[in-house]
């Protein structure tokens, strides 16, 4: 699955209006920004958000109507000597139920993550103010050479994919997912399945179970689990020759680094697709504000091919090569 290009464009400080004890909101105001970065190893698209925390009348935070991202400042990125200058933009707002502006943010499309180094970043407001943050990309990712190439094995039910481990304890996430050609009224589309690692019984129905951010550097799927998955691509649709599986298939694992790790251990969330909110508030990596900067990388398996047999018992097309 490719990855289009987000990252988490608001921050949402309305935890620390509601959640704080010490808060009092008719005490006084302070002004406090914050930053949300996260910077990707696997593309040039790089994007930066900064908001602010502000002052409602009572204890509604979703009183406030006006979005707090903030506007006009100085944002540079250094990674070694080389820094990254970063242009405000704006994007259309899909949803405006409680904000009708534009979804501001910042942006650098000319460098991607190197790995393993220390990367800082730096804001100067229109203020005087500044706030600062820095962090460490993960080291590569390397397979090792016991993971399952062909699958399923006919040697075991289990399908199981092992990594390296990094120099600090980081979080991994991995994710299968079959490739496959659908024929839709003689359009060829390609599409994608995501495999969980099991199926779990819950009020007499079957729950897929899906990679969480661990630290584990192995994963290791169930057979009747990639059975199942391979079941729903056609579900519902009796004419199985309308759809084609592909030979090579591809498991990503992505790394985070320390600040990601320790935001997801601490905050006991998960990332969908590197979307990050705050939602406590005792998490921060960033000097004079608040929020969270970090990065990830992935890389991909590409030994893994799945079984002709295997994929024709489902009554599927088998394509070789691709």
């Amino acid at each position: 699955m490719r990855y289009k290009f987000y990252i988490a464009f608001v921050f949402i400080f309305l935890t620390f209006i509601g959640c704080n004890d010490n808060f009092d909101p008719n005490g006084e105001f302070r002004e406090i920004y914050a930053l949300s970065g996260i910077l990707r190893g696997d593309s040039l698209n790089q994007t930066i958000t900064l908001s602010h925390i502000y002052q409602v009348d009572g204890f509604d935070p979703y009183a406030n109507k006006v979005d707090p991202a903030v506007l006009g400042a100085d944002v540079r990125v250094w990674i070694g000597d080389s820094v990254y200058i970063f242009r405000d933009t704006s994007v259309a707002r899909t949803d405006s139920s409680r904000y009708t502006t534009p979804i501001h943010y910042y942006y650098n499309n000319k460098f991607a993550i190197p790995l393993n180094k220390t990367i800082e970043v730096e804001v100067l407001f229109q203020n005087g103010k500044r706030i600062k943050a820095s962090t460490k990309s993960p080291s590569a990712i390397r397979f090792d050479k016991a993971s399952n190439t062909i699958i399923p094995s006919d040697e075991s039910d289990l399908i199981t994919f092992i990594w390296n481990e990094q120099n600090e304890p980081l979080f991994f996430v991995p994710q299968l997912a079959i490739k496959y050609i659908q024929n839709v009224n003689g359009t060829f589309i390609v599409k994608y399945k995501r495999v969980p690692i099991k199926y779990v019984e819950q009020n007499g129905n079957l729950v897929p179970i899906y990679p969480k951010p661990s630290g584990l550097v192995t994963a290791i799927y169930q057979k009747d689990a990639l059975d199942r998955a391979m079941e729903e691509i056609s579900a519902g649709d009796p004419i199985k020759s309308n759809y084609s599986i592909v030979q090579k298939q591809v498991l990503t694992v992505t790394a985070f680094d320390l600040n990601l790790t320790r935001y997801v251990s601490s905050t006991d969330q998960s990332f969908d697709d590197l979307t990050v909110t705050v939602n406590e508030s005792e998490f921060t990596n960033v000097e004079g504000g608040l929020g969270i900067f970090g990065t990830y990388i992935r890389n991909e398996y590409n030994k893994l091919e799945l079984s002709q047999s295997y994929v024709e018992s489902f009554g599927y097309n088998y394509r070789v090569g691709e």
